[in-house]
């Protein structure tokens, strides 16, 4: 039985057109044979552009085929492949689908009198353009066999056309470019040109054009629609969108979750393609960056990855061009394998019917990395098309790519395909994605970019420009690899930002200004403490714990923590669930999920190492404390209860919920730290209240002060209300002392970080049970403004001095006192009564 296919109709117009285009050719070199060589480079050239997976190879076998035995000579053809690994798929379509062809090799078969019309000759460039061995074995005559260049004198000798197809053009000129352009114009001289691609507006094939002097006369457009239609290509392109839930999104691996999402989708296939009675296995493609050198294999890293999913290991095959699989070409149609792990270098140009789904894990190269995404998942397998535009899962193929940034590269690809019509046609629809990671950031108030600089003129101008910025660390390498349209806004943008922090601020100033006369400083004088008031000689002060027992304090913080936090559930949360919808790129209108409903819900397991990475700072709370020896009296805790409760669960597992603990539940853990500060910090009052005050000359007297005076650098709050306690007429201040931040005598507090508090005041208070009958005060702003709520505030208020007790916070709101307190379900500093004196007598 016969597996040749019938055309569709845009095959069979595309056929039509390029033998027309030919035959045509033909007939001026036969009408003017003394311009062969210029006919040859201006009306022999045809271009044509179909979408991958139209059936390219189909069109131009079949084209060579119907030329047999038309033209007013013999022709024979030489097709060159991009990749020696296409050389093979290519053989075996033609002798498939245009079994009339004669197919030869190059490099063995160089016999003129063996030549027939029709003959088909396939290679690479480098087979016969690039500067290795074999290229030169090729070109050399020897007793035995002519050189490649002497065989195609002879052919012309014996009247015959040299004909060329170039398959894949935009591939096939690369490192050998100019080889290949030389080798073209000095050699081949074909009379007739036909060039394939799938890519419209390909820098490196215009590079080529120009390079050989050439002209593309005549071009066959294949848009998209028709391929679609005849059932050759799927309907849309998905790109997967993955949706953490709040704050898991730093406890998981995204490319092992994108991975997961990405088999998800397969079994989802899987499952249809069962439901409607196709014996066919769907293919997952996983695309992998090449590695780095000293860094770890990317393959090894994502079959590992595969395999914690649940894959099984003889479901999945590698190609590489370091490891190449024999059998490559036949894995596409291995129903035993269900993921293609491969690199980028043998990602273009391999046909693989049965992949519906793709995940890229490799940064970004531009469209051309898009395009090879279309081609390798867009083709629809013939068991199929009964059911094309019938179904919305198998309509479709999916893309999962785990860094947005690649996204670029693919709308690009897909923006190109769109605008491919039959007639030249613009199309100015695009696909507007938002950068997460940028919202929310603040703007500057004045813009450096808004003055850009003019974009680059021509192509030198770009690089040298491009490179400068590289070269000072203002752009990223990878800039270069962009589109030109990307380089040039990347250009401008770095070059206005260098303009904005290279230019002064201030201009024209002297180099070296007179210095001033110095200020001299107002006259001081010492002020003596009042001891009448009946102060303390010394002032308790909490000191760290005794570093010899700081492994003591760290078993205590432990067993506080482990009775406060929920380490036992924690110990079974493995995974969490996450939001899979999908963005059809072909859509004239962007939808977050399509009307099909093709979005669900999956479980993503969470990730240890993100884990521990992400709790390292939950730990860092207090430099004194060894993270590692927490950990390992935190393990040790845990350890404990789990035997006690007869529970299992391994060191992995325990160590992910004390992580999950630390992060999910700081204030247990501040708690436990609170309460080990509290059983373990020192007291110490050795240091006197200095005797006098060394301030400035005619300080405002005041009655309760300690050293008879409002002390110099107060704030406008602290002078207020020192004011305010000195005018205290009800009995209950005695006195009250300005306690100096960081003097070595005044009181202060060690906090669960091992940060020192100096609260503000330290006031005598009558009645009041503390030791000293002393009260702390500690005066803040307004209360409305951002630094209130700081970090620092919300671990000083909820702190008590082990003699002194109980801390008084206090600030103006709408011109009056109150007292702020610490309210712990909205973790924030509120307003809780009006201040007043009178409550400093109690310890709460």
């Amino acid at each position: 039985m016969s597996n040749r296919y019938a055309l569709a109709k845009y095959q069979t117009n595309a056929v039509q057109a390029l033998t027309g285009v030919v035959s045509k050719v033909a007939r001026l070199h036969e009408a003017a044979p003394d311009q062969r060589g210029q006919i040859s480079l201006k009306q022999g050239v045809t271009l044509l552009q179909s979408p991958t997976g139209s059936g390219k190879t189909l069109v131009l076998g079949r084209a060579l085929e119907d030329l047999r035995g038309t033209l007013n000579r013999p022709t024979v053809w030489l097709w060159f492949a991009p990749y020696a690994g296409l050389i093979t798929q290519t053989r075996d379509a033609l002798t498939e689908q245009a079994g009339s062809l004669r197919l030869r090799d190059v490099s063995k078969d160089r016999e003129p009198s063996g030549t027939h019309d029709g003959d088909v000759f396939i290679q690479t460039w480098a087979t016969v353009a690039a500067k290795n061995a074999n290229a030169r074995k090729v070109r050399r005559t020897s007793e035995s066999t002519l050189s490649l260049d002497d065989l195609i004198a002879e052919w012309r000798s014996n009247g015959f056309f040299v004909g060329v197809v170039i398959d894949e053009a935009h591939l096939n000129f690369g490192a050998n470019a100019n080889a290949a352009a030389s080798f073209y114009l000095e050699t081949l001289r074909p009379d007739f040109t036909i060039l394939a691609t799938a890519t419209p507006n390909d820098d490196k094939l215009e590079a080529f054009e120009t390079r050989a002097g050439i002209e593309v006369a005549s071009r066959v457009v294949i848009p998209r629609s028709e391929v679609v239609d005849a059932g050759l290509n799927k309907v849309g392109l998905k790109l997967g969108v993955i949706q953490f839930r709040p704050g898991d999104e730093t406890l998981i691996d995204h490319e092992q979750a994108t991975l997961t999402a990405a088999w998800a989708q397969h079994l989802r296939i899987k499952d249809q393609l069962n439901s409607r009675g196709i014996t066919l296995t769907p293919l997952l493609l996983v695309q992998v960056e090449d590695q780095a050198k000293g860094e770890d294999d990317p393959v090894e890293r994502v079959k590992a990855k595969l395999h914690e999913i649940g894959i099984p290991p003889d479901a999945i095959a590698t190609h590489t061009s370091g490891e190449p699989d024999p059998n490559f070409h036949t894995l596409a149609y291995d129903p035993d394998i269900e993921v293609l792990v491969f690199k980028v270098a043998v990602a273009t140009g391999f046909d693989a019917p049965r992949a519906w789904s793709l995940v890229s894990v490799r940064p970004n190269r531009g469209k051309d990395f898009g395009l090879q995404i279309v081609g390798r998942i867009m083709r629809v397998h013939p068991l199929v098309r009964p059911f094309h535009k019938k179904d919305d899962l198998l309509d479709s193929g999916y893309v999962f790519l785990t860094d947005p940034k690649m996204q670029v590269g693919l709308q690009s690809a897909v923006d190109e395909i769109k605008a491919v019509r039959e007639s030249i046609e613009l199309i100015t629809d695009r696909l507007d994605f938002v950068d997460i990671e940028l919202e929310g950031s603040a703007k500057a108030a004045e813009d450096p970019l808004r003055f850009l600089p003019a974009p680059p003129s021509s192509p030198q101008e770009r690089a040298e420009r491009l490179q400068s910025l590289v070269s000072s660390g203002l752009v990223h390498a990878t800039v270069q690899e962009l589109p030109f349209a990307a380089q040039d806004e990347a250009i401008q943008k770095g070059e206005a930002w260098r303009n904005a922090v290279q230019t002064p601020l201030f201009t024209g100033l002297p180099t070296s200004a007179a210095p001033k006369p110095a200020i001299s400083k107002p006259d001081s004088r010492l002020y003596p403490l009042k001891q009448d008031l009946g102060l303390p000689s010394a002032l308790w002060r909490e000191l760290p714990p005794d570093p010899t027992a700081i492994n003591a304090m760290v078993d205590d913080i432990a067993k506080s923590f482990c009775q406060r936090a929920d380490l036992k559930s924690l110990l079974l949360k493995r995974k969490t669930r996450a939001h899979l919808s999908f963005e059809d790129l072909f859509r004239e209108v962007l939808q977050e999920e399509s009307s099909d409903g093709d979005g669900m819900d999956f479980g993503v397991r969470l990730s240890n190492a993100k884990i521990a990475e992400r709790a390292q700072l939950a730990f860092q709370f207090n430099d004194a404390i060894d993270i590692r020896a927490l950990k390992r009296a935190l393990l040790n805790e845990l350890r404990n209860i789990i035997e006690i409760d007869g529970l299992e669960a391994s060191e992995g597992d325990m160590r992910r919920a004390i992580d999950l603990a630390g992060m999910l539940q700081p204030e247990a853990l501040k708690e436990a730290i609170k309460e080990a500060n509290g059983r373990n910090t020192r007291l110490d009052n050795s240091a006197e209240i200095p005797l006098q005050y060394f301030g400035p000359e005619g300080l405002t007297p005041a009655n309760r002060s300690a050293y008879g005076v409002y002390p110099g650098r107060m704030n406008q709050e602290e002078r207020s209300f020192a004011e305010l306690l000195d005018q205290d007429n009800s009995g209950a201040v005695k006195w009250w002392l300005r306690n100096p931040e960081n003097e070595t005598w005044a009181t202060r507090l060690m906090l669960p970080s091992g940060k020192r508090f100096f609260p503000d005041f330290v006031v005598g208070v009558a009645g009041r049970t503390s030791t000293d009958s002393i009260a702390l005060i500690e005066i803040k702003d307004d209360g409305i403004t951002g630094r209130l709520q700081s970090d620092n505030n919300l671990e000083k208020i909820r702190v008590q001095h082990r003699e002194y007790r109980n801390v008084f916070w206090s600030y103006r709101s709408d011109g009056a006192w109150v007292r702020a307190a610490y309210e712990g379900s909205l973790h924030r500093i509120v307003d809780q009564k009006r201040f007043e004196i009178a409550d400093i007598v109690f310890l709460n």
